[in-house]
Parts: structure tokens; C-alpha cells; sequence
């Protein structure tokens, strides 16, 4: 047997498709897993254009894509739709430029493709339920914010604590819309700290975040916001940013055992007195992240700022890594 009949061979015995081409989609070669799914020949599509195959609503996105492929980042992977003979399934493509001329733009490449119409079909499913479950989840943070403001109303209470409640539940939904966007598999830890720290103006230059790009699971997500929200409510209330000189630092880090670390720094406002007893707001603040992450919480009452170190274990830091690897 030849060289050329074995690869041939080799080829033929692959179950993924294999197809090369030139830049204006000329088919160069296929095997016969790309054949089969058209029902035709391997010899058949030899000088037809793959773009005949390529659902039309995803032919500016391939193209686009393909049009990253460097000689610097020869690889890339697209998933689009295919036209088959029994239908249009979704093909998760991994493609290799082979040639480049002068300039750099590639001349020849070659993709390889596994069907993944059953993953997709499943993440469609599940952006549907994860849509319903935060539509469920919105309607019923609404309803308990009219409940609480028919209880209240006429009940003789002072407008703060009801002011309060409502700007709880609005963190809370908070946490809610970082998770929806990700399909409740975690969020950023900027934009929690973000979702935290809504109560401030956007442009109040006397707070001052930063930290690494840091992603966390959503079992931490519902926690931080919250704890955030009862520290800023504070600052504004009572510590720094009751006063004009006063400012908010919130940093983070992560240290060599995968824990994150988040600082929360307060100067320039009125002298810190420790509390004399503890409201709902401090006993969040201090018990939240210990009994729902297992992590801690500090809290230093230095007359010149108050200061917190939240920290979040490796261990709970580590979800999304696993979810990832699955």
C-alpha cells in the first residue's frame, strides 16, 4: 500500500469530519466522516465550496473567525451550524491554517468537526430554565417588597427602616442579576463587589476598588453582595463616607493557598467607636461568610477608619475550576 492510499485510510478510519480547503471555501479534501453526513461521496465534494454547507446566519461569524488565523495563531475553534443531508446540527470545528503568502493571510487550512447538536440543545434548555428561574426569583423579590410596604404602611414606623429593607432587597436582586448573566455559575468578583457598593453614587471619587480579575462560585456570590451592602450602608451612615474628606477602599488579592482576600479600608471620616451591641446589619456582616462559605471575617474598630478582612477558602474559590473541568 502506497503512503498516499494509507493516510487515506487513516483518515477514512476517523470518526470526526476532516475537511481542507482553500480561503474562498474550495474544498480540498474531506474524508468520509464529512462525506457521510452530506451523503455523498469523498470524490463528490473535491472542488465544492464549503460555504454551500454553512448555515447562512453563521457565515459572517465563520468568516469573521476565520479570519483571525495568523501565522503567529495558526489555530482556532468555531462552533456553527451545518447543513447535513438529514438536517442542520451544530459542529464544533477545530481549524489549522496550513499555507500563508507574503502578508501573512493564510492560503490553505484544515478543520476537524464533532457533532454537538445534543450540547447545544442542552444549553438552550438550560438558558431557558436559568430565564425562568430568574424571572420566579424577580417577581417574587417584588412581591415581598409590596408585602412589606402594605405591613408598614400606617404601622407607625419611622421611613428609615423601611428605606432600609427596600435598598436590602435591591442588593439582593442585585446578586441575583450577576448570577443570571452567567447562568448561575458564578460571577466576577469586580462586578460583586460592584452589585455591592450600588447604594454609593457611580462617580463618588472617594471610593477607590481594584483587585486581580478573580471569578467565584455562585454559593459566594448571594453572601458578598450582601455583606458589601451592609458595609457601604454603614460608611454612609455612620463611618467615612458620612463625611466629605472622608473614603472607601475595597481591594483584593489572592494568596498562594487560592484564597481571596478582601480588604475594606475606611479614612478621612468621624472617629470609630466599637458598637455596644449588634444589629442585623453587623451580624451579617460577621456571621454570613463563616457559615455559609466556612471562611472569616475581621473586623477592626480603629478610631482613625474601620477595617474588614473577608476572607473566601481555596476550597469554595475552587468550584468553578472543577465545574470547568467536567
Amino acid at each position: 500500500m502506497s503512503d498516499k492510499a494509507l493516510l487515506r485510510e487513516i483518515l477514512d478510519a476517523q470518526l470526526e469530519m476532516v475537511c481542507r480547503y482553500r480561503e474562498d471555501g474550495t474544498i480540498l479534501f474531506v474524508n468520509r466522516a464529512y462525506a457521510r453526513t452530506l451523503d455523498k461521496d469523498p470524490e463528490e465534494l473535491t472542488g465544492r465550496n464549503l460555504w454551500k454547507f454553512v448555515t447562512n446566519e453563521d457565515h459572517g461569524h465563520v468568516s469573521d473567525m476565520l479570519n483571525r488565523l495568523t501565522p503567529e495563531a495558526p489555530e482556532l475553534t468555531i462552533e456553527n451550524r451545518f447543513e447535513t443531508a438529514g438536517g442542520t446540527r451544530w459542529i464544533l470545528w477545530r481549524n489549522h491554517a496550513l499555507e500563508f503568502d507574503d502578508q501573512g493571510r493564510w492560503l490553505v487550512a484544515q478543520s476537524t468537526g464533532i457533532d454537538i447538536t445534543e450540547r447545544k440543545q442542552l444549553e438552550e434548555q438550560m438558558q431557558l430554565l436559568v430565564g425562568e428561574l430568574n424571572h420566579r426569583v424577580k417577581n417574587t423579590l417584588m412581591v415581598v417588597q409590596a408585602m412589606a410596604h402594605q405591613s408598614f404602611r400606617g404601622a407607625g414606623l419611622a421611613a428609615q427602616p423601611v428605606a432600609k429593607f427596600n435598598d436590602r432587597l435591591a442588593a439582593l436582586s442585585g446578586a441575583h442579576d450577576a448570577l443570571s448573566r452567567t447562568n448561575w455559575t458564578g460571577a466576577a468578583l469586580a462586578e460583586i463587589v460592584r452589585q455591592g457598593l450600588l447604594i454609593f453614587a457611580r462617580d463618588d471619587m472617594r471610593l477607590h476598588v481594584g483587585g486581580p480579575d478573580v471569578l467565584l462560585p455562585s454559593s459566594a456570590t448571594v453572601s458578598l453582595v450582601m455583606v458589601l451592602h451592609e458595609l457601604a450602608t454603614n460608611a454612609m451612615k455612620y463611618g467615612a463616607l458620612s463625611a466629605v474628606a472622608g473614603s472607601v477602599s475595597v481591594t483584593w488579592t489572592m494568596d498562594h493557598n487560592g484564597h481571596v482576600i478582601i480588604d475594606w479600608q475606611e479614612s478621612g471620616g468621624p472617629e470609630v467607636n466599637k458598637p455596644t451591641r449588634k444589629g442585623f446589619g453587623s451580624r451579617l456582616v460577621s456571621d454570613a461568610v463563616p457559615r455559609q462559605l466556612g471562611g472569616s471575617v475581621s473586623l477592626d474598630y480603629d478610631p482613625a477608619g474601620l477595617r474588614c478582612r473577608i476572607t473566601v477558602p481555596g476550597a469554595v474559590c475552587a468550584e468553578n475550576l472543577r465545574a470547568g473541568a467536567e
